[in-house]
Formats: C-alpha cells, structure tokens, sequence
C-alpha cells in the first residue's frame, strides 16, 4: 500500500525518512482477552486507582506502571505537572498510537517513509515474575503487533517482544516472529531475575537473533519492577530528571556488560540497537571502554580479542533524539553506519509535530550521502526492510 507521489505525503527531503523507534498503544484489555483463561486474573490490566486519581497497569498481584500512563501517548498535547495523571488511557490519546491508519496519517503529515513500531504498555513485560505468564504474555504481544502492522506492512514494521525470562522460549519466539515479519528482538536492558544480560543462559535467544537476522533491540523504561537505574538510584535524581538518566545508565552499563562480558565476541552475526537514551555519549563510550581494555585486561583475558570500539562498529547502531547537535561527531567517531534517529511518538516527550524538521536542521551540515544515511538507509539496513526501502526511495526522487 506504498503512497503514489502527489498521495499527501509531505515529504521534506529527498531522502527516505525512517523513524527507527515509534510506540503504539495497545487496548487495555489486550491480555485479558487474549490470554489463557487461567492467566487473566494476573494478565496486565488497566484499572483506575481512586485513592491516588489515577490510572495504572497492574499485573499479577502488583502495581506495573504506577502513574503517568496517559504520557504513553499523549505526544502534542499540553504539558503540565498532572498531565499524565488527568489524562485518561486510552480515550485522551493521540489516536496515532492506537489506530494504524491514523499512524499513517500523522506519518504523511510529517514526512515520516516508514515506522519501526515498539510496545507502550507492553514495556512492563520484562518485570513479570512467572515465567510462564510471562512467555504467554509476550506472544499475546507479537501476535497483535503483527496484526496492527498488516494495515501497511510497507510503511509499518513490526518489532518483537522476546521473554528473557525463559531463553530457550526466547529463542523459540524469535523463529515464530520472523515468520511474521517482525523485524526485532526487543528486551530491557536490565538484569532479568538473577542473571546480567551478558550471561551465557541468554545464549540461545542472542543464537536464535543472529540466525534470523533480527536485531537485538535494547529498549529502556522507567519503571522500577527491575534491577536497574530507576530501582536503584531513585533517590540520587532531582525531580525531572528521573527519565532522561535511567534510559542513559541502563544502555551505558548494559552495554558495555555485553561486550565487557564477551556477548560480542561470541555471536559476532547478533546485531545490537541502544535505544531511547539519545547518541551523543556513544564516543565518550567508545573511547573510555577501549582505554580501559588496556588497564583491566587481566579482566576479560581470552574472551575479547577486538577493542569495544570495534565491537561497537562490527554490530552495534544508537538512536539519536532528532535535535541532537552532535550527530555528526558521532558519525565521525563511531561510525556514519552506526547512528540511526527515533521520534518516540506519541510519548510525551516526543516532538510533534514538526519532527522531520527538526532532524533536517540537525542533518542539514552533514554531507548528502552522510544525511542520507542518518535519515533512513542505515535503519533499513539494520532492520533487514531494504525493499521497502527501496520502493520508497523510487517515489522520493
């Protein structure tokens, strides 16, 4: 269903535009219903809490999400101390998170080729503690992502929810998903019940990623139902703060666990995407991992035969918020294939509208081809969508 030129799409620039990381939103009672009838008491549900006036997403016996569920989608709208309280899941919500065919409108509108689509409420997953409900609940997940996509399967591509908590259903869900055309294995980065993501039980779901060709998409959230920034160093963060720190600490410990740890060196096919915690630090990163091989390695002696800046740029990419001044010095330090830009939309913390715009004000110094990639090739790349790709790249000239 690829738009004919002159269709109302709004294109800005001659190059395909890729939003590497949008959200949707999924319906309240997506697990509820879809779940087996012996797991719906505990499924994630959405339920108002009169005592404190809002909404939250429980799941199993606990609270999930405990405030600000509307900010899952409320991307353009008035900002306020309460916003995300006031606001109602999903009445309130831009219906561009919650209806494939508005998405596509709002895409048009922006100038926006192609969407890669990762979960909202679903976010809470990876917090689950059984093991079983947690495996049912991903492929509740997958099932209607792939279905929501299906309204343009061109122009919305679908990313996979993988239940860390079992690797070998991991692994299992990732054959299942590429046969779907889900083009993601997305997981938080965080530790999952008693073991760091760079342990060898996760071998079988990082095996199966590579062998499909589907990257490993590392997705933060800031919820507390895991071992990580948020849990941990609450109370080291004034208020306001709290978002824009865990995404970045997660990603920075996370993954320097993954090639530190040897997840790197032994899937050298696994490709891995730092999501949702902006690109700027990534030559910092780079720079201070590899200065530190030298003085610790009697730490990671026979497991590391490549520098973590060369593990980076052999199977790593990063997003980028698309304001971000230094996109182009990353691109000179980490590698113009390796970056790739995100809108974040609906959050609340995305820019809408006007946010093809602003990436070109970004990209704008930067040479054509550089921009080009930034803009959409690498992410195409990376996802394994080059023939959508290319049928858009036909209509953009």
């Amino acid at each position: 269903m690829t738009d004919a030129p002159g269709a109302g799409f709004a294109r800005r620039c001659p190059q395909v535009v890729i939003d590497a990381d949008g959200h949707v939103c999924e319906p309240v009672d997506l697990w509820e219903k879809n779940l087996p009838a012996s797991m719906r008491a505990r499924a994630p549900r959405v339920r108002f809490d009169a005592g404190i006036g809002t909404q939250q997403l429980l799941i199993e016996d606990r609270v999930g999400i405990p405030l600000g569920l509307a900010g899952l989608g409320n991307a353009g709208m008035r900002r306020n101390r309460d916003y995300g309280n006031a606001l109602r899941y999903p009445e309130d919500l831009h219906r561009g998170g919650l209806d494939a065919r508005e998405r596509l409108a709002v895409m048009d509108a922006e100038g926006i080729d192609i969407a890669v689509l990762y979960c909202g409420l679903g976010q809470a997953l990876g917090g689950i503690q059984d093991r079983e409900l947690a495996v049912a609940c991903h492929r509740v997940w997958n099932d209607w992502i792939a279905d929501w996509v299906s309204a343009d399967p061109e122009r919305l591509i679908g990313s996979a929810v993988l239940p860390a908590h079992d690797p070998v259903a991991a692994a299992r869900e990732v054959e299942r998903v590429a046969g779907m055309g889900l083009r993601a294995g997305v997981i938080r980065p965080n530790k999952v019940y008693e073991h760091a993501l760079w342990s060898r039980v996760f071998d079988p779901m990082y095996e199966a990623l590579a062998a499909q060709g589907i990257p490993l998409a590392l997705h933060g959230a800031g919820l507390y139902d895991m071992e990580g920034a948020s849990k941990r160093m609450l109370d080291l963060m004034a208020m306001g703060t709290h978002h824009a720190l865990i995404l970045f600490f997660d990603q920075y410990l996370t993954l320097s666990g993954l090639v530190y740890g040897g997840v790197l060196e032994r899937h050298p096919g696994l490709r891995v995407l730092v999501l949702e915690s902006g690109g700027g630090w990534i030559g910092h990163w780079m720079d201070r991992l590899d200065e530190f091989l030298t003085a610790y390695d009697w730490a990671v002696e026979g497991k590391l035969r490549l520098k973590p800046s060369e593990y980076f740029r052999r199977q790593c990419a990063i997003s980028f918020d698309p304001g971000e001044r230094s996109m182009g010095a990353m691109a000179d330090l980490a590698g113009e294939d390796q970056l790739i830009w995100a809108s974040d939309f609906p959050h609340s913390d995305a820019r809408y509208p006007g946010v093809v715009d602003e990436l070109l004000e970004s990209l704008a110094a930067l040479p054509p081809a550089r921009a080009a990639k930034i803009a959409g090739a690498n992410a195409a790349a990376i996802y394994g969508i080059g023939r959508a790709y290319a049928a858009r790249a036909g209509l953009a000239r």
